[in-house]
């Protein structure tokens, strides 16, 4: 993961680019 901007707590995936929330829910999965 890495960091976007300055002091948010916003994260993207380093290699897919995707959103903190859209990564956690492909991690966690159906149920």
């Amino acid at each position: 993961m890495a960091r976007i901007g300055d002091g948010g707590d916003l994260l993207k995936c380093s290699f897919c680019g995707k959103s903190q929330k859209q990564v956690k829910k492909l991690i966690a999965g159906p149920g």
